[in-house]
């Protein structure tokens, strides 16, 4: 009788999931019809909106997945192919059909933009499909799990280490000439980068409800301080990537998609985007008198402007759209990938994979070859070549090639097919060594503070988004396992001890 009971359960769970398969199934196609058609009437380009609303569902397919079959763990395909759907397929409704040159603002043509978007379709499904296989691919149960587990003391004391060597560090380009601190610099940002790390432990004691009081206050002033640090380098990405790995850090352990998070990562983006460019103008301008600013005054001078920028937008003083413009364009890389396409190989040759060359010495420390190679090349070739931007321009300014813009300017359609292979394999690999059941809170971690790289990674070359990879992976398990190691019962009283015995 149970069983037969069991049985009917069953049966009727698996009849209620088909018809929320097909309910959706029909919602999506409904739309994916219905919105090209309705913005035909506002001069919009049928079979262009159309494409993009296939790459968006195609995008969207991982995060309905995700919670349609109730998975757990790391959401990484989700969040990754978001991110591809709001840089190549919601620049279609909101930017104009070109993008900004050197020399003018240039209009595509709308096959080639079609074919761009043809392009990327083919591209994401191949980087799902091949993720889906390798993750459940039994050689893949051969390799090494990242074996971190961690205490809750050890962590305390790690996360307190790391915040107080992270505010130490950046004086020591003051102590050091520049090409000395050159050397060590990438040293240096691997311990910085530890910061993302200890953000994500925070997460785990305070979502897994370990944590007390004083762990959540810790966790906000982490992230505080490592989003302050990012107005030094005046970019936008450093910035928000402590919030990107809080936003991923609270979906793993709350199993529910932080909006206010995403709200607010937003926000900050759209608001400080318009006055970007001026303020580093204003640094290279300045020379060495406004390089030797403090972070604070460069971060107050940067939210003045653009509260001014804002208020002048709000009082009718600047059109609303040219205030979005910059914004929208910094996550525009399906026009760039069609501009790409219009001129690869009619006007620009194949470049044969002549621009992936650094990976071949990314690995050598420059304390140990100080004259190598920049690690932007292919960047900056790109905004040359393509008539982007001016030798002097790219002194001043960063340009993305784009994965995907970049596998095809070498070796054309076979190169996005390679270059989305080699994502997925390496998102699957990693994700079973330092994401899977054995990796503990500490792999976790580690996973997180390199995949939110990805994120923007994806509209740079190649040789920016794994040239380090290897580096920072090592360096930061290194560091856990050490922790891991200590016995602290030894050295002395953990840090929550510690604490209370201060507070007392």
């Amino acid at each position: 009788m149970n069983s037969a009971l069991r049985i009917n359960n069953r049966v009727a769970i698996g009849k209620a999931s088909i018809n929320r398969a097909r309910l959706t199934a029909g919602i999506v196609l409904s739309v994916t019809l219905l919105v090209p058609l309705f913005l035909s009437r506002y001069n919009y380009s049928v079979r262009e909106v159309a494409l993009a609303m296939i790459l968006l569902d195609v995008c969207l397919y991982p995060t309905y997945r995700y919670f349609f079959h109730r998975e757990t763990g790391l959401p990484i395909l989700p969040v990754l192919c978001l991110s591809f759907a709001l840089q190549y397929s919601a620049p279609i409704l909101t930017n104009d059909p070109g993008l900004p040159t050197a020399f003018g603002f240039r209009v595509l043509e709308g096959s080639d933009i079609e074919a761009a978007l043809a392009l990327t379709i083919v591209g994401i499904i191949i980087l799902e499909i091949t993720y889906y296989f390798v993750s459940r691919n039994n050689l893949l149960k051969a390799l090494p799990s990242a074996n971190l587990p961690m205490s809750k003391g050890k962590t305390e004391i790690f996360c307190l280490a790391v915040l107080a060597v992270s505010i130490f560090l950046p004086r020591l380009q003051t102590a050091f000439s520049q090409d000395t601190y050159l050397q060590f610099q990438a040293m240096i940002v691997l311990f910085q980068n530890q910061v993302l790390v200890v953000i994500s432990l925070l997460g785990w004691l305070v979502y897994s409800g370990q944590g007390r009081r004083w762990h959540r206050l810790l966790l906000y002033v982490v992230i505080a301080v490592a989003a302050f640090r990012g107005f030094s380098t005046t970019m936008i990405e450093m910035m928000i990537l402590p919030l990107a790995v809080f936003f991923m850090t609270r979906w793993l352990y709350l199993r529910r998609l932080p909006i206010v998070t995403l709200a607010l990562i937003t926000f900050l983006f759209i608001f400080l985007s318009p006055v970007k460019k001026d303020i580093r103008g204003n640094i290279v301008q300045g020379g060495a008198a406004v390089a030797e600013t403090t972070t604070t005054d460069r971060a107050s001078d940067w939210i003045s402007q653009a509260i001014d920028y804002w208020r002048d937008t709000l009082n009718g003083t600047r059109d609303l759209a040219e205030s979005t413009s910059d914004a929208a364009n910094r996550t525009d890389q399906i026009h760039n990938f069609a501009h790409i396409y219009s001129l690869t190989p009619s006007v620009l040759p194949y470049q044969n994979g002549s621009t992936y060359s650094y990976l071949l010495i990314a690995w050598v420390p420059r304390i140990i070859w100080p004259e190598k190679p920049q690690a932007n090349e292919a960047n900056n070739y790109y905004a040359v070549a393509y008539e982007i931007s001016t030798e002097e321009g790219i002194k001043t300014s960063s340009f993305g090639v784009s994965l995907i813009g970049e596998g095809y300017m070498n070796f054309g359609v076979t190169g996005v097919v390679l270059v989305m292979l080699v994502l997925a394999t390496t998102l699957a690999v990693l994700q079973h060594i330092f994401a899977g059941p054995a990796s503990g809170p500490g792999g976790q971690a580690i996973f997180l503070a390199t995949f939110v790289y990805f994120l923007n990674g994806i509209g740079t070359s190649a040789e920016l988004m794994f040239g380090g990879l290897i580096q920072n992976l090592v360096c930061a398990s290194i560091l856990l396992w050490l922790v891991k190691q200590t016995n602290f019962r030894k050295i002395g009283m953990s840090a929550s001890r510690v604490l209370r015995m201060k507070t007392s």
